[in-house]
């Protein structure tokens, strides 16, 4: 009975330290405020040949530093913003986000980012709508524009 009760007891300290580590550090949602510098490769709407290159701006909710913005995502309107959700060192775009930039309205359908262990960089895999019905695959490589 003794040697159950201390496995539970282990299992428990196991499970509960292996959440501690999944938390989201807000110093994490905080470094990556800032500019970036976009890279993208478009499958659908942009050039197949040449990436485009752009900037955004990221910024953390000052409510919840689990949600960060992103200004001028897909390079569509500097002024409208998509929210992704921090989990770890990864950014999951909510899916279904419009995006309007004057009579068109994008969908951002969801993605992933993959933050790099130096906060430099994030690596991104999106889908995007434009409106027509045909879904933009997209990967693309933000780096630090401000620091």
């Amino acid at each position: 009975m003794t040697r159950l009760w201390l496995a539970a007891v282990v299992f428990l300290l196991l499970f509960f330290y292996s959440c501690e580590e999944a938390r989201n550090d807000p110093d994490l949602a905080a470094s990556l405020e800032g500019e970036w510098k976009v890279e993208e490769m478009s499958s659908q709407y942009k050039s197949r040949l040449q990436e485009e290159v752009y900037y955004v701006e990221i910024s953390m909710s000052p409510e919840d530093s689990t949600i960060l913005y992103i200004s001028n995502f897909y390079n569509v309107n500097p002024d409208a913003q998509v929210v992704a959700n921090l989990e770890g060192t990864r950014l999951n775009l909510m899916a279904d986000q419009q995006i309007t930039r004057f009579q068109s309205t994008y969908t951002v359908k969801g993605g992933t980012g993959e933050i790099a262990t130096d906060y430099q960089s994030i690596s991104w895999e999106y889908q995007v709508d434009d409106g027509s019905g045909m879904v933009d695959d997209v990967t693309a490589i933000y780096t630090r524009a401000d620091k």
